[in-house]
């Protein structure tokens, strides 16, 4: 075996072992946010890796658009990395979810917000798909929620899916009393 072989498949396991270990480590502590602790956020290396192309892009465009005679590819490289890390800065801003005891609320990627109580949901469906369990609700509302069930923690969601296939309705509200009803 050549030296570059072997170097490139010692690049090759590092890269992989590097992409399994920052996986698992997002998995085991996921991102919440500070100001509201139930809302769990996408893992924080993709706004790393956001600005990170954000950087590479504006750097690469400079280059590109200043340098004279420099070919067309790398002017248009430089604005797709550049318009991909604003994608994943953006992803990241945007995205939460919050599964609690009766509802799950939140955020698309395109910054829609949305809650969904359980009693309102139509239809659902659970499927694995490489080892992970993805989740489809829609609402009676016509909203669409997806997520991967493995990456999220989705117990609350599941709980009240277990409570539907048990006695066919869906777990309600608590409801709380107003002030002055009562004894």
């Amino acid at each position: 075996m050549s030296t570059a072989l072997i170097l490139k498949l010692l690049l090759t396991a590092f890269i992989t072992l590097a992409i399994a270990t920052v996986a698992w480590w997002a998995r085991k502590h996921p991102n919440r946010s500070k100001e509201y602790p139930e809302r769990v956020r996408m893992p924080k290396v993709l706004p790393i890796f956001g600005w990170l192309c954000l950087g590479v892009g504006l750097l690469m465009g400079l280059l590109s658009f200043f340098t004279p005679g420099s070919p067309l590819g790398a002017r248009i490289a430089s604005v797709a990395i550049f318009m991909g890390g604003m994608a994943f800065v953006a992803m990241y801003r945007n995205f939460y979810v919050a599964a609690r005891d009766y509802e799950v609320a939140f955020r698309s990627v395109l910054g829609t917000e949305h809650v969904i109580a359980y009693s309102d949901i139509a239809h659902y469906s659970s499927g694995m798909l490489r080892g992970q369990q993805f989740l489809t609700v829609k609402s009676v509302h016509g909203v669409k929620f997806s997520i991967n069930a493995s990456a999220y923690d989705m117990s609350p969601l599941l709980r009240a899916i277990d409570f539907h296939q048990v006695t066919g309705r869906w777990p309600l509200r608590v409801e709380v009393p107003a002030e002055g009803f009562g004894p």
